[in-house]
């Protein structure tokens, strides 16, 4: 006796879906079809088979006996297609990395320059996270932390990445506007106080910096703009802004100087004592992932050192 013709594998497939989900908008959006398209396939294959298989409701659908019958071989088929399928089909699973940082570094360093990282670890899936305390690696899985701080977090493996300097930096208009030449012609000008400093218990960037230069501390100043708590991206944001003269973090203000939304029209550059580490676990250093994102984080820093071109009188 010849063997029937089977209904067509898409007439199946989307019979085994719908049933799974007992829905044909939800199977539409599992195989990527309209939900007509999936209604059609089941009309096509109920006509084939001469049975019923749903119970079509307003908003549902219920499988009928027949269709009860057919759903536990259809789906046991496909899955035993879909097991086949992968056991030969090259596993391409991609590698997690997990990079832990304050907003700052993430918003004015890490992010301007991810492309080039992703574009030369496409297969990494990366995890970025925002987190101050430097703990985190060990607290919450993080294969990667990149900290700014007095000294390298211990326990950990670190490499340092740059020595933070802090640079006058304004819009060129506001320069024009007021007329700003001289370290002296600051007192023109309304200043940017980032009090992250002192809060870290450093001396205040503008005092020390104001000292070198013979002025007063310009932080006392009462028309001075503080930034607080972490903010020193929002420092550089409204220095480009033209809302003041900054004393800006150079591992974060470098973007904006080189396209020339800043820029430093006097000394001096001072060191702020803080230093940017990217750190991970003691031993986790020469995984392939870490290892390339290390070697990465390196050279994007190693450009921080044409700063003193960027700088009139650093």
């Amino acid at each position: 006796m010849p063997l029937k013709r089977l209904p067509s594998l898409s007439a199946l497939r989307a019979f085994e879906a719908a049933a799974r989900r007992g829905s044909f908008k939800e199977a539409a959006t599992e195989l990527f079809v309209t939900p007509g398209a999936v209604s059609q396939q089941i009309k096509g294959l109920e006509a084939e088979l001469g049975v019923a298989l749903f119970e079509r409701k307003v908003r549902s659908v219920r499988l009928t006996s027949a269709g009860q019958a057919l759903q536990p071989t259809v789906s046991d088929a496909f899955l035993q297609i879909r097991q086949a399928v992968d056991r030969v089909r090259p596993q391409l699973s991609k590698v997690e990395l997990r990079i832990n940082s304050s907003g700052p570094i993430i918003s004015k360093w890490l992010l301007p320059r991810l492309h080039k990282y992703t574009a030369r670890a496409p297969d990494i899936q990366l995890h970025i996270e925002t987190e101050l305390d430097v703990n985190s690696i060990k607290d919450n899985g993080s294969d990667i932390v990149i900290r700014c701080c007095k000294d390298a977090p211990s326990g950990l493996y670190c490499e340092e990445l740059h020595r933070e300097l802090l640079i006058p930096v304004a819009s060129p208009n506001l320069l024009v506007a007021r007329q700003i030449e001289t370290a002296q012609d600051i007192v023109n000008a309304p200043l940017l106080y980032d009090s992250s400093l002192a809060d870290s218990g450093l001396q205040p960037g503008w005092a020390c910096w104001s000292k070198a230069v013979g002025l007063e501390d310009q932080s006392r100043r009462r028309d001075v703009i503080t930034f607080q708590r972490h903010a020193a991206d929002q420092v550089v944001d409204a220095a480009a802004a033209g809302s003041g003269i900054a004393l800006g973090r150079s591992f974060l203000v470098y973007g904006a100087l080189a396209d020339g939304r800043l820029t430093c029209p006097f000394g001096p550059v001072i060191e702020s004592g803080l230093t940017y580490f990217v750190c991970c676990q003691e031993g986790r250093e020469t995984e392939p992932q870490i290892s390339d994102f290390l070697a990465w984080a390196r050279q994007e820093a190693a450009v921080l050192t044409t700063l003193n071109a960027l700088c009139t009188a650093a």
